[in-house]
């Protein structure tokens, strides 16, 4: 027999009585706590009670307190990226369509400006319904009591703790305390203050919070621009924000924005045209992104995920790592970094002048960085590839920074070549002798008896390693002579070089280039003392282009290192959280640095950069660098306000030759430092140099102008 009898009924139990008469209880103490005044409780049970009760929490951050951190360039105006777990732009209620808060009221909460904090009557209707319907149950949550759940959650997910669940999972206890933040929030707010916070704070679907995100998200208008049919759509999707997805779900949030229309209708708060007219109307979108992270950042992008590497590495923000990470995420920070936007545009423009990353056939690369001489601020940094897959774009993209270290998303660095034999002269300066001494620089072999000095060694000294000894060679096969130190390092001559490092304390130098902070991508020391190939730039690792630039920043800032930063300032909500000062330390006396800016003026006039001058005779200075066979190349250079490295070479084949590549359209037969990347410092300096300070160098003192040795 196929009748209604085969369809069992759940058998109530005792346990379902016991149920209704505990929770008839707790519903009937809420009400008369919400409608009966304190002074009329006569017995200490009741007393006990309400005390229990008052001892609830009464207050909250009335947030909503998870925003986008955004990451300005130095003028504090021009945005660089933002990152958001809730995206989320707050506004103001008279910002929002009227629409937008009919339907939110009619759906949600009807009585909303009539009842207080907690609705009495659906208290008692749903702990009945829950009782005689649990596969059914009702939250009987007024807005005020939606909002403060919303608050907690948001509040629990920004202190990166697990956050609960809305309406019906909780437990009554839960539910109680909620009721008691809501009534201390009525008591504090205005019902026009809550509407606003709760507009402002309600998931939308995905990522998008509030209904300014969600307006722009679907349909790329303000919150103020909704209509009838729109606004029912996001307050449908209130009771389930992913289910009730236009994008994703469009029958499902056809058929929620129907229900809400009827309850608008209901409510008399649109009128029957206006009622069938939007429910004709289909579920039409125009979704517009709002993107997240660094890698929007376009132009800026590489430099802006070093500054945010700072921002996760420092402990201001959480003690550790994924704290940091929510901190950026869920913060709202303000963060104003140290890039100047004028000087990353012409870096940018720049690099791609030298390679563009477009049509790169032979894949070579290019990198440019500039630092501020006295501060460590990074102004610009760039190179000829966007952000992203290189194998994906062919090269014309690279998640590699190869301006930086591997700790901020770089490479191990590259050989310096000759860029490193101003540390040479430093040295040789801080011993006392003179840059225009003459020495000889006729020898190209060093036998495996010669004892390299080393005073930090077993025996003092050092023997090379090679059974030959050490042996090398000139640019071009030339210039074997004796002459001044000065013309040795204008002119980049390797026979020069070894014969000053032949007089002088290897382990003096080490310390020195430590004291410059130049070492490999990892941190670590880049060569061996043991290996007297070091002083021509042969090291066994290599070096960055943004340690170089602050090697030589010192020299710029008459001997003051200071170490690279990218953040000036950070704020939450108008305060200041944190200011970045410089960290700089006195590595060489004033003098050593003004008789190096003495010898590499001159490069840029009569040394291997002759041709590369900017226009500021006696202001500015600089070094060509060219490993063997070509395959890294250099010009690092300087003035007071601005210190420049320029690298062309090979990120991803180190030891290969530049010689016979298409660089922009062209094959030389022979690249050195002051081709390319020489070429590249010369016009972005020349662009840019004199938006800072160019006062002109100092004269060294006699003594460091003199022959000594």
């Amino acid at each position: 027999m196929a009748s209604s009898k085969n369809v069992r009924t759940r058998r109530r139990t005792p346990g379902d009585f016991i149920q209704f008469i505990a929770l008839s209880i707790i519903s009937g103490f809420v009400v008369a706590l919400i409608l009966i005044p304190p002074t009329t409780a006569m017995s200490a049970t009741i007393n006990a009670s309400m005390n229990w009760f008052k001892a609830l929490p009464v207050s909250m951050s009335n947030g909503p307190l998870s925003k986008p951190s955004v990451i300005y360039a130095s003028d504090g105006k021009t945005e660089l990226a933002s990152y958001y777990a809730q995206n989320r732009t707050e506004v103001s209620l008279d910002k929002i369509s009227q629409h937008m808060k009919d339907a939110i009221l009619s759906s949600e909460d009807r009585k909303f400006y009539e009842h207080g904090a907690v609705s009495p009557l659906g208290i008692a209707r749903a702990v009945v319904n829950n009782v005689i319907n649990p596969g059914n149950r009702q939250g009987a949550s007024t807005l005020t009591q939606q909002y403060v759940n919303n608050l907690l959650i948001d509040a629990a997910e920004q202190s990166g703790e697990e956050a609960g669940t809305l309406g019906a999972n909780k437990d009554y206890l839960d539910k109680i305390k909620e009721m008691k933040l809501a009534i201390s929030m009525e008591q504090n707010l205005s019902k026009d203050q809550i509407l606003e916070g709760y507009l402002n704070i309600i998931n939308l679907g995905g990522s998008n919070y509030g209904v300014e995100a969600a307006a722009y998200y679907y349909w790329g208008i303000s919150a103020s621009e909704l209509d009838i049919s729109q606004s029912a759509i996001l307050a449908g999707m209130v009771v389930s924000p992913n289910m009730y997805r236009p994008d994703k779900n469009p029958e499902l949030a056809k058929k929620r924005r129907d229900i809400v229309l009827g309850t608008m209708l209901r409510d008399g708060k649109i009128t029957e045209d206006e009622y069938s007219e939007a429910l004709n109307e289909d579920v039409n979108l125009d979704i517009h992104t709002t993107p997240s992270g660094c890698s929007t950042a376009g132009d800026f992008a590489h430099f802006c995920i070093y500054a945010v590497t700072d921002f996760l590495n420092d402990e201001t923000y959480g003690a550790t790592e994924d704290d940091r990470k929510n901190a950026l995420y869920r913060g709202g920070y303000k963060i104003i970094t140290t890039v100047d936007v004028k000087a990353q545009k012409e870096a940018k423009a720049q690099v791609e002048a030298t390679q563009p990353s477009t049509n790169n056939p032979d894949k070579v690369s290019a990198a440019l960085v500039s630092v501020e001489p006295g501060s460590g601020k990074i102004l610009a940094m760039a190179q000829n590839s966007g952000y992203g897959d290189s194998v994906e774009t062919n090269f014309e993209d690279n998640y590699y920074n190869f301006n930086v270290d591997i700790a901020h998303g770089g490479t191990a660095g590259f050989q310096p070549g000759s860029t490193f034999k101003p540390v040479f002269l430093a040295q040789w300066i801080k011993d006392g002798k003179g840059v225009n001494a003459t020495i000889d620089g006729t020898s190209l072999n060093y036998p495996k008896s010669f004892r390299w000095p080393a005073s930090c060694q077993p025996n003092g000294y050092i023997l090379s390693e090679d059974a030959e000894g050490f042996s090398f060679s000139n640019a071009e096969g030339g210039l074997r002579t004796w002459n001044t130190v000065a013309y040795g390092i204008k002119n980049s001559i390797n026979s020069f070089t070894a014969k000053m490092v032949s007089t002088t304390d290897a382990c003096a130098i080490n310390d020195l280039r430590a004291k410059l902070r130049i070492t490999d991508g990892a941190g670590n020391p880049p060569y061996e003392i043991t290996r007297p190939s070091y002083m021509l730039g042969g090291w066994e690792k290599g070096t960055t282009p943004l340690t170089m630039a602050s090697a030589y920043a010192t020299f710029a800032s008459g001997g003051t290192y200071c170490e690279p930063r990218s953040l000036t300032k950070v704020s939450k909500n108008g305060k200041e959280v944190k200011g970045y000062k410089s960290t700089c330390e006195r590595v060489l006396d004033e003098d050593v640095a003004n008789g190096v800016n003495y010898v590499l003026e001159q490069v840029l006039v009569s040394g291997s950069g002759y041709q590369r001058g900017i226009g500021l005779a006696g202001a500015s200075a600089a070094k060509t660098g060219t490993t063997n066979d070509s395959t890294q190349t250099w010009m690092i250079g300087y003035t007071r306000g601005i210190a420049t490295a320029s690298w062309v070479g090979n990120v991803d084949q180190g030891s290969r030759p530049l010689n016979g590549l298409s660089i922009n359209g062209q094959r030389l037969s022979y690249v050195d430092g002051a081709t390319y990347a020489g070429a590249q410092w010369q016009r972005y300096m020349r662009a840019v140099a004199k938006n800072y300070k160019t006062d002109a160098f100092t004269t060294p003192s006699a003594k460091v102008l003199g022959t000594n040795q």
